[in-house]
């Protein structure tokens, strides 16, 4: 009978996940409890009269060591979904033209379902069965990977003590992400700011498909304090640090706001130690806690799971 495996999470865990175990043969559902793949991969439409642009509020580029991933900016780049991000050593790479059109190239072949939501897990004799929240169904499956950031994952992991054990060590700090417009762009202007050493609130900002449309991240530092912070307040004090670095350019350079979005769980600060699959049961952890606080971890990270369940469902026949 052909294996099922659910994954829970369509950021780029639960993709690579997805994308390994089709290469062994392995039918997996990836089902998100958001409207879009991605995660913290993201990107923000802007319709105007004559195209659409997009702010990218989340992870800005990612980079390549590993083969598989380099395979995939290959693919891209070739298949004009990928792009390079700047002039920078390594090389930087984007979504074109946005994180969401790589996502959804990178995924065209796969089952994903959104707007659903894995609510609890539990084993059943060599299976697991998985409660949707939108239906209100159990339904079993021979394996299970669940990539959603591990705080979310304790809750969810109730039943696999051994695995809750890995999520309660690692740790993230929290990101505010304001983005924003700006009248015009100084010539030999920089597409990224790189603030993170710097004094202040920002840790960094960067322009958007749009040269005049920009994403500033504050630091987790500031993030994490100011979380609950009235919104007014926030976006006046992330507008006049703005303000500060383009000054040094150019005072003339005008911004004009254009909406806040929070991440809780936005960096890895601290990597998970232990387990990645349970030792009783096929279930397995994945993402950026597992391996580290960019988009190529992830990547491997979601690969790493899909191998040990498809060791484990090896086993198990």
């Amino acid at each position: 009978m052909q294996k099922k495996v659910l994954i829970i999470g369509s950021g780029i865990a639960g993709i690579s996940s997805s994308l390994k175990l089709k290469t062994y043969g392995i039918d997996s559902v990836l089902v998100d409890k958001g409207r879009f793949l991605g995660g913290r991969i993201s990107s923000r439409e802007v319709k105007n009269i004559d195209n659409i642009d997009y702010f990218f509020h989340g992870a800005q580029f990612f980079t390549a060591k590993s083969d598989n991933f380099k395979k995939i900016i290959e693919q891209g780049i070739k298949n004009n979904f990928i792009e390079e991000f700047g002039r920078f050593n390594p090389p930087r790479y984007r979504g074109y033209k946005s994180m969401r059109n790589f996502l959804s190239n990178l995924t065209f072949n796969l089952n994903i379902k959104q707007n659903n939501t894995i609510i609890d897990l539990k084993p059943n004799k060599k299976q697991i069965t998985a409660l949707n929240e939108k239906t209100k169904t159990w339904q079993s499956f021979d394996g299970v990977i669940s990539t959603i950031p591990s705080p979310q994952n304790y809750d969810l992991m109730e039943n696999f003590p051994k695995l809750r054990k890995t999520l309660v060590t690692s740790s993230y700090d929290s990101c505010i992400a304001f983005m924003f417009s700006i009248n015009k762009r100084p010539e030999n202007f920089p597409i990224y700011f790189d603030l993170y050493k710097k004094r202040g609130i920002l840790s960094w900002m960067a322009s958007g498909s749009n040269l005049n449309l920009w994403t500033a991240h504050t630091k987790g530092s500031y993030a994490n304090k100011n979380l609950n912070q009235n919104k007014n307040q926030l976006q006046n004090e992330i507008f006049s640090a703005i303000q500060k670095v383009f000054s040094k350019w150019e005072n003339s350079i005008e911004v004009y706001f254009h909406s806040l979005h929070i991440w809780k769980y936005a960096k890895v600060k601290k990597i998970s130690s232990g387990l990645q699959i349970d030792p009783d049961f096929p279930v397995a952890l994945a993402g950026d806690f597992m391996e580290g606080s960019n988009i190529e971890s992830a990547f491997i990270s979601g690969e790493k799971a899909a191998n040990l369940i498809f060791n484990r469902l090896n086993q198990v026949s």
